[in-house]
């Protein structure tokens, strides 16, 4: 029995010893708070530059264009992994980098391609309007509205839907990025995923 107990108090010792020499994971944030050295990482209430305003509303223009335009004519190309992976590359310029992980990861670049290839259609982006909603010096938010319009190889509409939405620009390495791109995606998500017998 006093073997147990000095075998247990030798452990508990030792515990207390190993914990007690070892560096401690948590700090006190007070320590770890660190106070800008620039003043430009504060953030203000200041509006963006009308420069910066305008670069984020020809950018909006171009990457709905982008986005949503489907011109191709075999259909069974350009769902391949490598036609999804080429039309994901020419919206990376537009987006931030987490953005870009998130919309190939969440398969958005997918969407536009599905419903050209269930509608057996070409998609074209008409009638763009975008205009500044909110700025500060840090962030932009644009607010667009268009009409996809969906037509045959001889240029017939077969469809016009329109979309509307919210677009988020951020500063990334120096540059503005999109961030975010919410807009009522559900009427694709219907064409694209619908079960026709």
């Amino acid at each position: 029995m006093r073997k147990l107990v000095s075998a247990m108090s030798t452990v508990l010792l030792s515990s207390a010893m190993i914990m007690g020499c070892t560096e401690s994971k948590t700090t006190d944030p007070v320590q770890e708070t660190t106070h800008p050295t620039n003043e430009q990482n504060m953030p203000t209430s200041e509006k963006a530059t009308a420069q910066d305003e305008q670069k984020a509303l020809d950018m909006s223009l171009e990457y709905k264009k982008t986005e949503l335009t489907v011109d191709y004519a075999d259909y069974e190309d350009t769902l391949t992994v490598e036609g999804l992976l080429a039309k994901g590359e020419t919206l990376k310029p537009f987006l931030t980098e987490k953005n870009y992980e998130s919309y190939m990861a969440n398969r958005y670049a997918t969407l536009p391609l599905m419903v050209a290839d269930k509608e057996k259609a070409l998609l074209h982006p008409e009638n763009i309007l975008v205009e500044i909603k909110e700025s500060k010096n840090d962030w932009i938010l644009v607010e667009y509205r268009l009409n996809l319009v969906l037509t045959d190889r001889e240029g017939k509409q077969l469809k016009n839907i329109p979309l509307s939405g919210d677009i988020t620009f951020l500063q990334d390495q120096g540059e503005w990025r999109i961030q975010d791109d919410t807009y009522n995606i559900k009427d694709l998500q219907n064409i694209a995923y619908e079960v026709k017998e």
